[in-house]
């Protein structure tokens, strides 16, 4: 996950500790630092992390803390210090990982496109899923418990599109497998959604009740639903996953300026949705 301080990535700190356990994987913190950042003559020095890496690594293997989660395996977690852009070296990261994890500070989508978006490019560059949490004003820093952390009173939901033929049905695959990955590791419900702009007759709705069957039969222990939405996408989305531990969508298909000022729904579902976001390459 992609570490900037406690105000921009608590949140995300949190759900990746608590998910990482889950899955019983390793947790990597990286902290980038911009190279136009280091001091270039002697009595200018940087500004140190506060808390350091060091201490977060402590915190999370049971150090003392206020840390309320359960206290991972000590050579589970590793702490990096990359120099130059954070966009980069989590991208970088992602070739290697299984899941990459950010905060965003709430920017506004016209003010992202503009001037540029962490969170943004590392989603259009990715090689692995990325969850992006809102870390501006939407959650409430402290407790593990403050964080949307999937689990039994967090269900994750996966959007499902329409769509023909081989690639796109590979591509569902791939989204869906993951939402059922992080809900059987967390002991979360899953709930399959489909936004049917033409009512219930929507390809995609109707192939819901098969995937639900298929579901069921390989996972006997995850409980799965079914949920058909109408009305606008984004607004849809966002307000049936309100309460819930997270979202899973495709990743957008191509970046860049443009497709955020399109707006491209997974670019729109990270800015607007008040749930962690999960995008699938």
């Amino acid at each position: 996950m992609g570490y900037e301080g406690p105000r921009a990535s608590q949140c995300a700190l949190v759900w990746a500790a608590a998910v990482s356990r889950a899955l019983d994987d390793s947790l990597k913190i990286v902290h980038a630092v911009e190279l136009d950042l280091v001091p270039s003559r002697r009595g200018y020095a940087l500004r140190p992390l506060s808390p350091s890496l060091e201490t977060v690594v402590e915190t999370l293997v049971g150090g003392p803390s206020t840390w309320s989660g359960p206290a991972l395996a000590r050579g589970r977690v590793h702490a990096v210090h990359a120099v130059g852009g954070p966009a980069a070296a989590l991208v970088d990261a992602s070739m290697s990982a299984e899941l990459v994890v950010l905060g965003t500070r709430g920017r506004g989508r016209t003010r992202s496109a503009i001037i540029g978006s962490v969170s943004n490019a590392v989603v259009a560059h990715a090689y692995c899923p990325v969850v992006v949490l809102h870390t501006f004003g939407r959650f409430s820093p402290g407790a593990s418990g403050d964080a949307r952390v999937p689990g039994p009173r967090g269900e994750v939901v996966c959007a499902v599109g329409g769509g023909d033929g081989d690639g796109h049905a590979a591509r569902t695959e791939r989204i869906v497998s993951a939402a059922v990955r992080i809900a059987v590791a967390c002991g979360a419900a899953l709930r399959l959604v489909t936004v049917a702009r033409g009512g219930a007759s929507d390809a995609a709705g109707q192939r819901i009740p098969y995937a639900v069957g298929a579901l069921t039969s390989q996972h006997p222990e995850l409980v799965v639903t079914a949920d058909i939405l109408a009305g606008e996408p984004v607004t849809a989305l966002a307000q049936a996953t309100a309460g819930s531990g997270l979202l899973v969508v495709g990743a957008p298909d191509r970046g860049g300026v443009g497709a955020v000022l399109a707006g491209h729904l997974p670019y729109q579902l990270i800015h607007d949705a008040t749930c962690p976001v999960m995008l699938v390459p």
